[in-house]
């Protein structure tokens, strides 16, 4: 075949296939050219290209908007247009309930455009959407609902707090992390996440809940047996900060009301341990846990049947070596009770900011019953009463 013959066949394969190429770009005034055949949709600035989408958004031509979106911040990544394509397409996404990705198109329009007029929007929306995880919104695997994630949620508060520490959604986002926590029943996290709230925004309208829901956290892990008994005792401490410092809330009377039935629960468990030693043939282990129960609160039932005890083992515990202390307990208690309790101490709360953890040994702090020589729980008495729910304490997501 001739050179000749080889050059007008190529040339008309290139007039041939010209028109199927350019058969989906429409020119429309004050758009530009738009790519119509399924694939890219464009115009010639970015001006044109935020106006296109904007009116395949109107239409419900949600994907197509997507598209342009994502053309103008592809092209144009620093135009003036740029942080609101970037917001619409976390709206759009919100609107198809794809929560997490609009999440992260909000968190994009937070990163790369902090001085963008959108930049309150954007958290405000990140802010709606941790609510809506927290409320129990599922997280999804390939569109597949797969169960709600408070490790999810929480990453997404911690992600709001970073991007504006001091921010107007900074201090709920702060408390909501400990109300996550909770839900898993990570006590002592949930605790940690409230004084942040109560060091990093003392004068914020949420504190007065931060210091609260200590006192609940610690009451709750009170009744789970993997927490120390002594969260009885730091519950009843948080709950006393709270009625100092916010003695006229509304939730005074609820926390008074806490800190009564804790007492009750001390009284008690302290009594079944009196009681256990009794069977074990311990009168001086005994005589101690009676006298706590009358220390604990004196004028319950179980102190008037301790009273009674108290003066029948009276005489027993005083022919012991050591016999009775000035306080009316046995002395060298340490040295005559082998791997017994240590003589308690006054459980009478004193007011500070953070419930402490001193490492001290009390009446709560024994193992649950299982051996025959192992007394039982302060927080296992048959007399317990489900922990009483906050009024008002644990804010609806909005």
């Amino acid at each position: 075949m001739s050179r000749t013959r080889i050059l007008l066949c190529s040339v008309l394969a290139f007039v041939m296939a010209a028109p199927v190429a350019q058969a989906g770009l429409v020119w429309r005034p004050g758009e530009g050219w738009s790519d119509e055949s399924g694939g890219d949709i464009s115009a010639s600035s970015s001006r044109d290209q935020l106006e296109l989408a904007h009116k395949l958004e109107a239409q419900g031509q949600r994907d197509d908007a997507l598209k342009a979106y994502r053309n103008l911040l592809r092209r144009w990544p620093l135009s003036f247009f740029a942080p609101e394509a970037q917001f619409r397409m976390g709206k759009i996404m919100e609107d198809q309930a794809d929560f997490y990705s609009a999440f992260q198109a909000f968190q994009k329009m937070v990163q790369k455009y902090p001085s963008s007029t959108y930049f309150e929007q954007a958290l405000g929306e990140e802010y709606r959407i941790a609510n809506l995880y927290l409320a129990g919104e599922p997280q999804r695997i390939w569109k597949i609902p797969v169960g709600p994630s408070m490790e999810k949620t929480i990453e997404m508060y911690n992600r709001i707090i970073k991007n504006a520490p001091y921010g107007t959604y900074a201090p709920d986002c702060q408390f909501k992390i400990g109300l996550a926590d909770e839900k898993q029943r990570k006590y002592t996290d949930a605790v940690d996440a409230y004084q942040k709230v109560l060091d990093n925004y003392p004068g914020s309208p949420v504190a007065s809940n931060a210091q609260y829901q200590i006192g609940y956290a610690w009451m709750r892990a009170s009744t789970n047996g993997d927490y120390d008994q002594g969260a009885a005792k730091k519950a009843v401490d948080a709950f006393q900060d709270y009625l100092v410092r916010y003695p006229n809330s509304d939730k005074a009377a609820q926390a008074q009301e806490n800190i009564q039935h804790l007492g009750r629960k001390q009284t008690q468990g302290a009594y079944n341990i009196a009681k256990f030693y009794e069977t074990q043939h311990d009168s001086r282990a005994a005589f101690i846990y009676y006298n706590e129960v009358v220390r604990e609160d004196p004028n319950s039932p179980q102190a008037q049947q301790a009273k009674k005890r108290i003066q029948e083992l009276r005489p027993i515990v005083e022919a012991m070596p050591g016999g009775v202390g000035p306080d009316g307990t046995p002395a060298n208690t340490a040295q005559t009770v082998a791997s017994g309790p240590q003589a308690p101490t006054s459980s009478s709360p004193s007011p500070s900011p953070v419930p402490a953890d001193n490492g001290s040994t009390t009446a709560g702090d024994l193992p649950a019953p299982g051996a025959t020589s192992t007394p039982p729980s302060t927080n296992s008495s048959p007399a317990d009463a489900p922990v009483p729910a906050p009024p008002d304490s644990t804010p609806l997501p909005q």
